[in-house]
């Protein structure tokens, strides 16, 4: 399967983009640009943009087709200034961004969007400029931090998720299975601590992810209500399959998400990165 079989909601047309929003541990940058780039491939214009930091697509190699930076899109701590520049307070339209000479795809193509570059990251933009965007097929949405990590727990700030995202998507590495809870595997161990059910050091098993996208404090914390939830075990590729089998049926049982799948999200064949994709009845 490819990465949009994800998106069961369907994507969007005219004036109301489909919003989705990756949170959780490790992956969700390269799930991002897998999205956006199976989409870009069907003709949809996507944006890519994240609300804390995420590295620069420059320096790792992703594929799109233009960057846009603009400090005025930067979250905004005056709620006054919000309102002091109109005109660039505003996300631009698919056609003020690339020109058809610059794509990659005859009618689709990417465009990264941030507030600008710090230290080899981009900073993130405001979400209410998410929410009021208009004329995308798709926004793509990194709304979390993990420090590469395969797991996390949300601290009380985060997740940054934009009020109209109508897909949620989360992100775990199954490789924290089998190993001891700590900093060297987690990012907020204590709060993956609190969430999963489990003590500092105590070995990770497929139930704690169940535990952890379950729990309000855990991976879906912040989620509008009403949007689908799609949890996402990555690197299946270096995980025992029976045991990664377990964990999705685990997490499929708990009743969090909607869908559940299993992935190796670095696979060069886009149609083989999601080898197993589960519903909810």
């Amino acid at each position: 399967m490819r990465s949009l079989d994800l998106l069961a909601s369907g994507l969007a047309a005219g004036d109301k983009p489909l919003v989705v929003s990756i949170v959780g541990g490790g992956g969700k940058t390269s799930l991002l640009f897998a999205l956006a780039s199976d989409a870009a491939e069907s003709g949809f214009q996507v944006l890519v943009t994240t609300t804390t930091r995420i590295y620069d697509p420059l320096d790792e190699g992703r594929a799109f087709d233009a960057f846009r930076l603009d400090e005025a899109w930067a979250p905004s701590t005056n709620p006054i200034a919000s309102f002091s520049s109109p005109v660039t307070r505003v996300l631009p339209l698919p056609n003020e961004t690339v020109s058809s000479a610059g794509r990659r795809h005859e009618e689709g193509f990417v465009c990264v969007l941030a507030s600008g570059v710090d230290s080899g990251k981009l900073k993130g933009i405001d979400p209410a400029l998410i929410d009021a965007a208009t004329g995308w097929s798709l926004i793509l949405v990194e709304a979390d931090g993990a420090r590469h990590l395969p797991l996390k727990a949300p601290a009380d700030h985060e997740p940054v998720i934009p009020a109209s995202s109508r897909v949620v998507i989360a992100v775990i590495g199954l490789d924290c299975l089998g190993r001891p809870l700590d900093d060297a595997i987690a990012f907020r161990p204590e709060l993956v601590a609190r969430a999963a059910g489990l003590a500092m050091g105590s070995i990770i098993e497929p139930h704690h992810l169940a535990a952890l996208a379950s729990n309000e404090a855990g991976c879906f914390k912040g989620t509008p209500a009403g949007a689908l939830r799609v949890f996402v075990l990555n690197k299946l590729d270096l995980t025992d399959y029976d045991t990664a089998l377990t964990s999705a049926r685990a997490v499929l049982d708990c009743g969090s998400a909607d869908l559940v799948a299993l992935a190796s999200l670095r696979n060069l064949d886009p149609t083989r990165r999601i080898p197993v994709l589960m519903q909810r009845l």
